[in-house]
């Protein structure tokens, strides 16, 4: 990601900052997923003021990268910042208002929304950004919406969507959700939809807040790493079940080597040295991508109408 000093002045340039609240197995790899889209559009500079979260209990390796390279969240009003990325969170709680996180989030929420030009939430921060500012409480869908979903953008025209397919597939990892007639109540607007997945994307009309309720952001393997952490849980005696397969997501022959991993551990007695017969390279070879580009090209349409629609910025 470009620092001021490397920026071109001969393209125009935004400040972003990014919350990243995920869990430390994820932390670095969010962090790169989402440089990455932040990079997306060669005709801005796009360069990245990363934030923590202090009240999250973190490792000590965690604790320590976070201190080199992130700030403290009570310095983000004083950074200039054009928009803000907000990132998903593991819970631990049955309630989101008795997370650790929540107060700082509520607070950042309410400030970016009054300050910054666009707020871009991802997952649980979708949840969260609903919750915060229209009272909406998610619903828990009963079973994990777990995998890669065909998709159909209901408004063409939108300019978060120009260059976008009007079919595409999108990855969804979450056991809640907030539904179309939440967003529509509240006059936001559903732009990516799935029959199976529900709203993926949607966006204030002002474009002040945009809501992912899946993740744009993940890698190919980003599936199959979670695959595999669950698969060690019900080995741990963490978890009752056998994980099931992320929906959409494996080819024929992959998921025929899954299949008779799952045999093979059913058979026999659990035990966590199992995990080093997972096939996982093959797995891996088994998988395409299929929701990269789109989530690229919206990326890209937002940072151009955070340059495009400066008007619309408060602070």
């Amino acid at each position: 990601m470009l620092t001021p000093e490397q920026c071109s002045v001969s393209v125009p340039n935004v400040k972003v900052g990014f919350f990243n609240m995920m869990p430390d197995a994820a932390l670095t790899a969010t962090e790169r997923q989402f440089f990455r889209l932040l990079g997306s559009n060669d005709n801005i500079n796009c360069y990245v003021y990363p934030f923590r979260c202090d009240e999250l209990d973190r490792s000590e390796h965690a604790h320590a990268y976070l201190k080199q390279h992130y700030q403290p969240l009570d310095n983000i009003q004083h950074a200039g910042l054009d928009a803000l990325v907000v990132t998903g969170a593991n819970i631990t709680e049955s309630k989101l208002a008795q997370e650790c996180f929540w107060q700082p989030l509520k607070s950042l929420l309410l400030w970016s929304k009054a300050h910054l030009k666009s707020t871009l939430c991802s997952c649980l921060a979708t949840h969260a950004a609903m919750q915060v500012y229209y009272d909406v409480q998610r619903r828990h869908m009963g079973d994990k919406c777990w995998g890669v979903f065909e998709h159909h953008v209901t408004s063409p025209e939108h300019e978060l969507l120009i260059g976008v397919e009007k079919q595409l597939h999108m990855v969804h990892s979450r056991y809640n959700d907030v539904s179309a007639e939440d967003f529509l109540t509240h006059n936001i607007k559903p732009l990516v939809c799935s029959d199976q997945a529900g709203v993926q994307l949607a966006a204030e009309e002002d474009h002040s807040v945009v809501y992912f309720q899946g993740h744009p952001e993940y890698d190919d393997i980003s599936l199959l790493k979670e695959y595999k952490r669950e698969i060690i849980r019900f080995l741990n005696a963490e978890r009752s079940d056998y994980p099931p397969l992320p929906a959409n997501y494996f080819d024929q022959p992959a998921i025929l080597l899954a299949q008779a991993f799952q045999a093979e551990v059913k058979a026999g007695v659990a035990n966590i040295k199992m995990i080093e017969k997972f096939p996982e390279s093959q797995l891996q070879a088994g998988i395409e991508n299929h929701w990269q580009d789109s989530a690229t090209i919206i990326f890209s349409n937002w940072l151009a109408s955070l340059v495009d629609n400066s008007d619309r910025s408060s602070s």
